[in-house]
């Protein structure tokens, strides 16, 4: 329905568009600045090479500027000669005129009267679509904050707005269709504004990656952050080593406007810098979400507390990890009791792995009983291998006492969104808790959350960027083709 919408708008505003310039169109008045302090009018002459296609209908000189009106006669192309018999300043413009008497200034595509509603309907267009995706971020978040939907929306809510500043920005400076067409390539250009930001990042990234190799040994998953904060970097200045490797290259020529090797390199460069700006939105969106879900706070009225499993020592003992998951359930249960007076329930929940002396919902256990909890309130699940194991065979322990519970579970932060939308799969409503961990452990987390997110969305994701491609191909051609004619 929203889409609907935003495509009857479109078409709505382009036909107002059109009608605008139709009505405004037959006319347009050329403003030439520094003429030289020339206060008579009438040392300036004009000439028209095919008088069948405009004539003058009107022109003054004030505050240093000419102004000369012209009427559209017939479709065609001209030039109109501006020349001062005085001091032999001269100035010669194109002019064009379209079907409808339609005229536009120096471009084939250039200022018309009217023309303007084109970029201002663009702006309108735009901040209608960015609403629905707010409204569409937030009804989603209600439903479930655990939704990779949710990322892929804040994602596209944030190029959304790189857009629409870029086409204020444009408008600002207006100066016909083609700059209008210009502004909107250069939003793409957002990824070069923030290099600075993204490498200081990518760096940030990287050497946080590097400490996690160190301490957690080298593997590919280890090594995501480093990947990926490699390719931010090399991706960005690509186009720069792209351009300076064709400066003087013989086989392409991107230095003639109108010439086809201009616009297939304009056509990289925008596609890698589409590419580049859109993977760094969803990322933003991965973070903003995960850090939500991590700092979230489950409604205080839980029946049982669900502990993801990890790891344990080769003792029985919790590693730091684990411990930091069971501490911030028992942190959760002392906050219900407290306020609301409501006991919840534990369930720890990992199975025993080859390397382990106990299952790691026993070692969970024996830690909550070292803690003064009584055990007629703790249920282990100690058959779970993974996360999806954890919350299933959890919640079947759930339903045999209780029907209909209210439940939460505890992990680290970086796993809370992960964990969160295992249960939305099986049609589990659980609120989590995010127990915090080292710094270099959950960047390189949220990198395989970013990760996830494109894979579990992957169509939403490739659709948005086909959408985004196609018509920066569309607005490229238009360039050239505003150029060869």
């Amino acid at each position: 329905m929203k889409k609907l919408k935003a495509l009857v708008l479109a078409i709505i505003l382009f036909i107002i568009s059109v009608v605008v310039i139709i009505i405004n169109g037959k006319t347009y008045t050329m403003k030439i600045d520094n003429t030289g302090y020339i206060s008579d009018i009438e040392e300036w002459n004009i000439e028209i090479q095919d008088e069948n296609v405009v004539k003058v209908i009107d022109k003054s000189l004030e505050n240093n500027t000419l102004s000369i009106k012209l009427e559209s006669i017939s479709k065609g192309k001209t030039y109109v000669h501006i020349i001062n018999a005085k001091n032999n300043n001269s100035f010669l413009i194109s002019i064009y005129v379209h079907d409808f008497g339609i005229i536009t200034y120096n471009e084939y595509m250039g200022d018309s009267n009217g023309s303007i509603a084109i970029p201002i309907s663009i702006t309108i267009w735009l901040i209608y679509v960015l609403y629905l995706l707010i409204v569409s971020y937030k009804q989603s978040v209600r439903k479930s904050m655990y939704l990779y939907k949710n990322i892929a929306y804040l994602g596209v809510i944030f190029f959304t707005s790189f857009s629409l500043m870029s086409q204020v920005i444009a408008l600002f400076k207006y100066k016909g269709l083609i700059s209008t067409i210009d502004g909107m390539l250069n939003m793409f250009s957002f990824a070069i504004i923030f290099f600075p930001v993204v490498f200081v990042v990518s760096i940030l990234v990287i050497v946080s990656n590097m400490v996690l190799l160190k301490k957690e040994g080298f593997n590919l998953t280890n090594m995501l952050g480093l990947i990926l904060g490699t390719m931010l970097c090399v991706a960005t200045i690509t186009p720069e080593i792209m351009y300076k490797a064709l400066y003087s290259a013989s086989w392409i020529d991107i230095h003639n406007q109108n010439g086809i090797g201009l616009y297939i390199y304009i056509f990289v460069e925008k596609f890698i810098f589409i590419t580049i700006t859109y993977v760094e939105c969803v990322l933003i969106g991965t973070i903003i979400m995960g850090v939500k879900s991590a700092k979230h706070i489950p409604q205080l009225d839980k029946d049982f507390i669900i502990i993801l499993g990890c790891q344990i020592r080769k003792d029985g003992m919790l590693t730091n990890l684990l411990k930091g998951r069971v501490d911030k359930a028992l942190e959760f249960a002392k906050m219900q009791k407290e306020k609301v007076g409501k006991e919840i329930i534990f369930v720890p929940s990992g199975g025993k792995g080859d390397d382990e002396v106990i299952s790691e919902a026993r070692a969970m256990k024996n830690y909550l009983l070292e803690h003064e909890i009584k055990e007629e309130n703790i249920l282990m699940e100690d058959k779970s291998k993974n996360t999806f194991e954890n919350i299933k065979f959890s919640n079947q322990i759930i339903k045999e006492k209780m029907k209909n519970a209210k439940v939460a579970f505890s992990t680290t932060n970086y796993h809370v969104f992960r964990a969160g939308n295992i249960a939305m799969e099986q049609s589990l409503n659980m609120e989590g808790i995010g127990a915090k961990t080292k710094s270099y452990f959950w960047i390189n987390a949220f990198i395989r959350e970013f990760i996830a997110t494109i894979f579990y969305e992957k169509k939403k994701h490739v659709t948005v960027m086909c959408g985004i491609v196609l018509v920066a191909a569309i607005l490229i051609g238009i360039t050239y083709l505003n150029n060869n004619i």
